[in-house]
């Protein structure tokens, strides 16, 4: 398999300015603010867009992101338990979706949220293609490599006792 790259839409950036405008809003210490952020905003924005990048490979699910503070996250694709497709108004309206990548113990910084992936349906059947192929038997009999190695733990087992008689 080969690595696929999530390609993100830039209407994104309206979202971004737009969604923090929100929470400036709702706070009386926000509107103080929220002048200021009508003009950095976009600058801002303009240089969050490129730092966004979600690789898939055969193994895990890579997501960076970041200005000031940069982020960097691994996922293994075993332990993805589910990848919802999230709209909201302002999304449907700019014709973006949100990607949830719920995993397995739901610790905190376990999870991700692909905002704006150019067709975001088709990049989530891929995701859960792939955890598929790690984590299930499929119709062609291969064999997840967690199996596998359960296997020979066990075929090592009985050769180990095998000897012991």
């Amino acid at each position: 398999m080969t690595e696929l790259g999530a390609q993100f839409d830039s209407k994104l950036r309206i979202y971004l300015v737009i969604q923090v405008a929100a929470v400036l809003v709702a706070t009386v210490a926000g509107l103080v603010v929220l002048p200021l952020w009508v003009f950095v905003g976009p600058l801002w924005a303009r240089a969050y867009f490129p730092t966004i990048k979600a690789r898939l490979t055969d193994r895990a699910l890579l997501y960076e992101h970041g200005v000031w503070f940069r982020s960097e996250m691994s996922i293994p694709l075993d332990k993805i338990q589910d990848v919802s497709l999230h709209h909201g108004p302002i999304l449907d309206y700019l014709g973006l979706a949100s990607l949830r990548i719920e995993t397995a113990g739901g610790q905190p910084g376990s999870a991700a949220a692909l905002l704006g992936v150019k067709d975001a349906a088709q990049f989530r059947s891929e995701i859960l293609a792939r955890r598929d192929r790690v984590t299930v038997r499929d119709d062609a009999g291969d064999e997840s490599v967690e199996i596998q190695l359960l296997r020979e733990i066990r075929d090592s087992l009985a050769r180990i006792e095998a000897g012991l008689r």
